[in-house]
C-alpha cells in the first residue's frame, strides 16, 4: 500500500462550501471572521486566516465592499474567503485587481463558484499525483519555491496584459 503524505491526508477528498451554502443571513464582523477562519483551518495550518484587523484594513482598502450597518452579506464572505486564500501567493492589490477582473464577467456566485472548483481540481491532482507537469508532491522545497514563482510570474504578466487590454477575457 502506497504511503499517504499529510498533504494527502489533509486534502483528498476536500472540499469548499459553495456560495449557496454560506450564510445567508448578514453578520457581524465577529461571525465572519470565525466562519472564515473555520471554512479555511485546512488551508492554514499555521494560525487564523482572517481576523478583525484584516477585515478593517481590506474594506479600508477597498477590496470588499463596507459593511452596511455593521452587517457583512454571503458575497462579502465570499470575498473574505477568496482574499485569504489568494493572498498566500499574490498581494493585496493584486487580489483587488483580480477580485475586480472576476466580478466584471461573472456573478458573485459564479467567480467564487468556479474558484472553489478550481482550487479542488488542483488539490486532487496533486493528491493524486497526475499533476501534468508540475512539481510532484515528492519534490523539494525549493523546487516548489520555484514552481510557484514562475507560476506568480506567469499571473502578473497576465493580469498587466489584462488590464491593459480589457478586450481580452480574465480565465
Amino acid at each position: 500500500m502506497k504511503h499517504r503524505s499529510a498533504f494527502q491526508l489533509r486534502f483528498q477528498g476536500s472540499r469548499m462550501p459553495r456560495y449557496r451554502e454560506l450564510p445567508g443571513l448578514e453578520l457581524y464582523k465577529d461571525q465572519i471572521v470565525e466562519l472564515t477562519n473555520q471554512y479555511l483551518a485546512p488551508f492554514f495550518p499555521r494560525g487564523e486566516a482572517l481576523t478583525d484587523t484584516m477585515v478593517n484594513n481590506y474594506v479600508k482598502l477597498k477590496v470588499i465592499a463596507p459593511p452596511v450597518k455593521k452587517r457583512y452579506s454571503r458575497e462579502q464572505l465570499s470575498q473574505l474567503m477568496l482574499v485569504c486564500l489568494l493572498k498566500k501567493v499574490l498581494s493585496i492589490a493584486e487580489v483587488r485587481q483580480l477580485l475586480v477582473l472576476q466580478r466584471e464577467n461573472r456573478t458573485p456566485e459564479a467567480a467564487y463558484d468556479e474558484i472553489c472548483d478550481k482550487l479542488e481540481q488542483e488539490l486532487q491532482l496533486i493528491c493524486s499525483g497526475e499533476n501534468g507537469g508540475a512539481v510532484p508532491l515528492g519534490g523539494s522545497l525549493m523546487d516548489h519555491a520555484v514552481c510557484s514563482f514562475v507560476h506568480k510570474l506567469a499571473f502578473e504578466m497576465m493580469l498587466v496584459e489584462q488590464v491593459q487590454h480589457p478586450s481580452s477575457e480574465a480565465q
